[in-house]
């Protein structure tokens, strides 16, 4: 025997699958009218029906025209997104196939991935460095798990309200100024750990252009969506000064260390740069159309790409410790 509420949600399921005379399955959702989906999200929202709960996961997933105009960012994802939902269904919603599932599994396993790499390198790792520098590693980590846990978040949330979703925005672009602060920090820190002027010169910079960047994120400002994207590649590419100045101060090409870790800090700019044009050029699924929604659009590769360039990084600080602690400030800084 069925209660009045689990009644009144298969009646509202019924008239779901109903519109305009045809018959559709819970799936093809995008047959319904705005306000029947309108409805539903209302009633879901509501619910606390474990009946209504598990036909949510399929009856709630929505099409790109369906949805908020906020959640309208990407044109060539159609379909797999998610209505309006309660706190505890944004956390269900986790377990279910949409277009955020990549997206926040990839970020919650980046973020066991540094919280891992913390444990060992603070604790299990057996290298001789000072109180100090162990500090500076373990901040390097705990940014980037701020940057995973707030995409984590973001993707999650998102869906709840315009005013949930503008939130956990502005924590997930402060998680990636975080880490790049962080790398900026780090990188500098070790690189100029013989010349405390310069040290201190650009760690200062740095942190300037941190918070004229987080400035621009505050809402009354009311800066362009292109201005805030135009500061963070700013704010990255401002980092070829300090590595050029870091070649000249190590005594160029010749020295064995600079030929080793310039080409690391190449690399990491490559990965970085493929992963930001995959992001502004929304490929693959500009060219496949609706075909890569639930899995190979272009965030995806954007969050894996994020994670390989943090644990890249984390891995060349760990070699310049190990240099600098092998090797000190001698005169000519050379191996």
């Amino acid at each position: 025997m069925m209660d009045s509420t689990s009644a009144d949600y298969c009646m509202f399921a019924k008239q779901s699958m109903v519109v305009e005379g045809y018959m559709v399955s819970p799936s093809v959702v995008h047959q319904r009218t705005n306000s029947q989906v309108k409805d539903h999200k209302e009633f879901i929202k509501k619910s606390k029906d474990p009946l209504i709960t598990r036909s949510a996961k399929e009856l709630s997933l929505l099409q790109y025209h369906e949805v908020e105009p906020h959640l309208q960012s990407n044109p060539f994802i159609l379909s797999g997104y998610r209505a309006s939902l309660s706190t505890k269904m944004c956390i269900e919603s986790a377990f279910w196939l949409t277009n955020e599932t990549i997206n926040i599994w990839s970020h919650v396993f980046g973020w066991m991935l540094f919280f891992g790499l913390t444990i060992y390198d603070l604790i299990l790792l057996n290298i001789h460095a000072s109180s100090f520098d162990k500090l500076v590693m373990g901040l390097l980590l705990g940014c980037f798990q701020i940057s995973m846990a707030s995409s984590a978040m973001y993707h999650t949330f998102s869906c709840k309200s315009e005013k949930h979703f503008n939130c956990f925005l502005s924590f997930d672009l402060f998680g990636i100024a975080l880490s790049l602060l962080a790398i900026y920090l780090s990188g500098i820190y070790y690189a100029f750990w013989c010349h405390s002027i310069h040290q201190a010169f650009y760690l200062s910079t740095v942190f300037f252009i941190f918070v004229v960047v987080m400035a621009l994120q505050i809402p009354k400002l009311k800066a362009s969506d292109n201005l805030k994207m135009i500061s963070f590649v700013c704010w990255a590419a401002y980092g070829v000064i300090p590595t050029c100045h870091w070649v000249s101060i190590m005594g160029g090409w010749e020295n064995p260390i600079v030929a080793k870790l310039f080409s690391r800090i190449i690399n990491m700019y490559l990965i970085s740069g493929m992963a930001f044009l995959i992001y502004i050029t929304r490929m693959p699924e500009r060219f496949f159309k609706g075909k890569v929604d639930y899995i190979g659009s272009s965030h995806q590769w954007w969050h894996f790409l994020v994670v390989l360039a943090l644990y890249y990084w984390h891995n060349t600080g760990i070699l310049y410790i190990e240099y600098r602690m092998n090797h000190g400030c001698a005169h000519d800084l050379r191996l």
